[in-house]
């Protein structure tokens, strides 16, 4: 039996597969949603905003990268300070 069990913090996947990011000193939101996969890969679609609270939002970029390049983008901008949005709702 483990002595301990895994923190669903340390694992960038959702139920639903799409994920938040927030890093408040550059007032930007990233969203990391599955996108449509292929025979041969899984993509993800990277999308960054630019966000001032109360203010919506405003699109700057999109990007589709692999899945596995995707966990690694996300675990690095987790280590350099990016903080896990609690819920969609609050971004928006």
């Amino acid at each position: 039996m483990p002595c301990c069990r895994p923190d669903p913090n340390d694992h960038p996947v959702m139920a639903s597969g799409e994920v938040w990011i927030v890093n408040a000193d550059e007032d930007k939101v990233v969203q990391f949603k599955p996108d449509t996969s292929t025979n041969q890969a899984q993509w993800v679609t990277l999308r960054t905003f630019h966000w001032r609270p109360p203010d919506y939002p405003i699109p700057q970029t999109r990007r589709r990268m692999l899945r596995n390049s995707a966990i690694e983008a996300w675990e690095t901008m987790f280590k350099m300070g990016w903080e896990r949005s609690s819920s969609t709702t609050s971004v928006y």
